[in-house]
């Protein structure tokens, strides 16, 4: 099942049609003096689609999340993988030791066959990412790390530039992006990306728990 939060609709959806599950506002989701409701669902996958950061995902706190996915487990047993779409899930922002790892060590204390993805860091280990999604249909998408802001920019920047030309196709553009990548700023970014969001939960890696 596909949640998704703030401005993220068009995308859940999009996902859940290409994955052939449902799709739900985080928004909509119950809530109780014991957090956020779970909804009744046999996937074994739950994905989280929304604005991410250091501190949140879909507007959930990282143990709002961690909650409602225990609860989601208790409710629905078939569950084995929870996987967290969104930018900068996996990067340091110490001493915060980043949002994914975060939710995955609040999960493990309860469930140790339940696995939490996200997309990875980068090759350097990086710090920053965002995770572009196309218009068209199907939906195409780029995720780009990067080791600094200023990299961070220039990728976005140089995505947004050859998008024409390319008729939106993300997947393209990419290609594009990493003829032109250098080990040196600000060209230093690393790109993934695919022609529709069938393909991007190959590319989620599992996330280690922050200690």
């Amino acid at each position: 099942m596909i949640i998704w939060g703030k401005e993220h609709k068009a995308r859940g959806e999009a996902l859940a049609a290409a994955v052939g599950e449902k799709a739900a506002e985080a928004a909509n989701l119950s809530r109780s003096n014991e957090g956020i409701q779970p909804l009744r669902c046999d996937d074994s996958t739950l994905s989280i689609w929304g604005h991410g950061g250091e501190t949140s995902l879909a507007e959930m706190l990282d143990v709002e999340l961690g909650a409602l996915i225990v609860a989601w487990k208790a409710m629905n047993p078939a569950l084995r993988t929870v996987e967290l779409v969104t930018c900068n899930a996996q990067h340091n922002q110490e001493p915060l030791a980043g949002y994914a790892r975060r939710v995955a060590a609040f999960v493990e204390r309860k469930y140790k066959d339940v696995a939490v993805k996200a997309l990875p860091r980068g090759q350097h280990a990086d710090d920053y990412s965002v995770l572009w999604a196309s218009n068209g249909n199907p939906v195409s998408f780029c995720y780009i790390t990067a080791p600094s802001t200023r990299t961070l920019t220039y990728a976005s920047d140089q995505l947004k530039a050859l998008e024409p030309a390319k008729n939106y196709d993300l997947s393209l553009v990419a290609s594009e992006m990493a003829k032109a990548r250098r080990l040196v700023e600000p060209s230093n970014y690393s790109v993934l990306a695919g022609p529709d969001l069938s393909m991007i939960r190959a590319m989620l890696s599992v996330v280690r728990p922050a200690a």
